[in-house]
């Protein structure tokens, strides 16, 4: 870090989703909170592999695909990967937002790791594949597409013999209600990648005329798993908004017939629930190490469904002690808590605050996304050492393209990025800075560029023009954005200079939006534009910090 932001007065010492450490004999028990994957991280699966967890979440149309998180107790994660991080893996190339890449599977059998999931609204190929990988770092394989593997959020299942499942949803034939969905399942090759054999079908048609479970609607993200003998399905159902809910079956046989828990759903948020989560939903199960159980999850941190974080992911235990699971057993049984009783955690970790980076490194650090597949690199970190140099391109934020943006994930409601540019625009298409953005609707920059004859650090919404502020002719240029729950704050500042607000309080909500209408959380990072103009242009960046903020 080579300087430091001083717009707030505090910062956050310890992020949401990290725990305190353990407690010593007769002290105050242990205590984790939610979310354990915080910013932009929905859908998640997650196995265990002897002493060790991994989760898998969806990550749409940004590039690359599927990030992997390694945790030895449920609590302290780290980013060790993606399972798609070629363009002959993954070619986001024309996917419209929230599309692309849907609720992965992680699983692991026989000495091999398995992620199978979704690709959407690709004009290049659509449907249902998988990829394996001995070491859920990497290298991952080329995909293998199951022809004739219909719908949505496909999820692996090994039986005891080794005979592999593969369940997802799909629409029936002849729906009773628009968002009428089933779950089928049937046997899968994992050699030919072919479907065989009759196809079991839990379908939701008689609870959209019952109250068994609440709302019907969208039966979604299947997971399949046996216990004693018996097998289980979960799934999610009634929506990714405040309807959101998991519900379970069981059968004597993997394809069926299903009997619903007369306590479906197991989990939901819907009505009253403990105050600061809703919208939960879309979990997976895993066994621990103890041999107690615990489900992860996705939701959001909010009371009305709107969060600049949107869906992250959550932990809470289980009691598998009787015929069904009962999820957070207590007087939030059902439901989700901020703050836990974790399993035991590991001792002598560093506890990360936020993202720094001085561009020492000869490799982007693997928690940068892109918006879809870049076609080439435009990104560079050798030509100038310690420094990252961006190639202008016509692209911008505010189209459905792949500009040149590198982001991380907004982690909590009060942040700050801050960086350093150095940036002599030729004309007044160019700019570099700094973006934050939910979607191509809804971005924000803060940028270095040119007006006249003279240099100026300027706020856009989209693509209006908020504020404008010069600066002098040559050299690099600070430039700070702080989020504050639903307020933004744009700052500047050259060499010993102090800093100076550009524009302060300007409505941010647009990050905030319904998960209903958008599956993507904001992400914050470098951005440098031509404006629709083929350029030679480069910008160059010092460096990257981002820190978590109190209120």
């Amino acid at each position: 870090m080579k300087t430091t932001f001083q717009y707030f007065l505090h910062l956050l010492v310890i992020a949401a989703g990290l725990a305190s450490p353990v407690s010593a004999k007769g002290e105050e028990a242990p205590s984790a909170t939610n979310p354990i994957l915080p910013g932009f991280n929905p859908d998640p699966s997650i196995c265990r592999v002897g002493e060790d967890y991994y989760i898998a979440n969806s990550s749409f149309e940004y590039f690359p695909g599927v990030p992997i998180y390694h945790s030895r107790d449920l609590i302290n994660w780290k980013m060790i990967g993606h399972a798609l991080n070629t363009k002959e893996q993954l070619d986001l190339t024309g996917v419209p937002p929230s599309a692309g890449i849907f609720a992965p599977t992680l699983r692991f059998h026989n000495g091999v790791f398995y992620m199978i999931t979704c690709m959407t609204g690709s004009p290049v190929r659509k449907g249902n594949f998988f990829v394996t990988a001995t070491n859920p770092s990497g290298p991952w394989s080329l995909p293998h597409w199951i022809e004739g593997a219909r719908g949505i959020d496909p999820s692996l299942f090994f039986d005891d013999d080794g005979t592999a499942y593969m369940c997802a949803n799909c629409r029936p034939k002849d729906p009773v209600h628009e968002k009428h969905r089933n779950i089928w399942i049937r046997k899968i090759n994992l050699e030919t990648c072919q479907l065989e054999g009759p196809e079991g079908i839990l379908d939701s048609a008689e609870y959209f005329s019952s109250d068994k479970i609440g709302s019907a609607k969208n039966f979604e993200s299947p997971h399949q798993y046996k216990k004693d003998g018996v097998y289980y399905l979960l799934i999610a159902h009634g929506g990714t908004s405040k309807n959101h809910a998991v519900s379970i079956w069981r059968s004597k046989n993997p394809l069926g017939p299903w009997e619903g828990n007369p306590a479906n759903p197991i989990l939901t948020h819907r009505g009253d629930h403990p105050a600061g989560i809703t919208c939960t939903g879309h979990a997976d199960l895993v066994q621990a190490k103890d041999g107690k159980w615990w489900m992860v999850l996705l939701g959001v941190r909010s009371e009305n469904a709107q969060s600049p974080m949107e869906r992250e992911t959550f932990l809470t235990p289980v009691d598998w002690s009787g015929p069904w699971p009962v999820v957070n057993p207590g007087p939030h049984q059902g439901r989700v808590d901020l703050v836990f009783t974790p399993p035991a955690i590991e001792q002598g970790k560093p506890i990360p605050t936020g993202f720094k980076t001085d561009f020492d490194e000869t490799m982007l650090a693997q928690e940068w996304s892109i918006i879809r597949t870049p076609s080439t690199q435009w990104w560079d970190l050798k030509g100038k050492p310690g420094w990252l140099t961006i190639q202008l391109r016509p692209e911008q934020l505010s189209e459905n393209t792949q500009p040149s943006f590198l982001g991380i994930r907004v982690t909590q409601p009060n942040c700050v990025a801050e960086t350093r540019v150095d940036f002599q625009p030729a004309d007044e298409q160019g700019c570099a800075g700094l973006a934050i953005l939910r979607s191509s609707t809804s971005c924000f920059m803060l940028v270095v560029e040119k007006k006249g004859a003279g240099r100026m650090v300027s706020v856009y919404q989209g693509g209006e023009l908020r504020a404008s502020e010069p600066v002098s002719a040559k050299g690099p240029v600070d430039l700070a954005i702080a989020l504050k729950n639903d307020q933004l704050a744009f700052s500047m500042k050259q060499g010993a200079d102090s800093w100076k607000v550009l524009l302060s309080n300007l409505d941010a909500s647009a990050l905030s939006t319904d998960p209903g209408g958008k599956f993507r959380g904001s992400m914050v990072g470098i951005y440098a534009s031509s404006r629709g103009k083929e350029s030679q242009e480069k910008a160059s960046f010092d460096y990257f910090n981002y820190s978590a903020q109190q209120p």
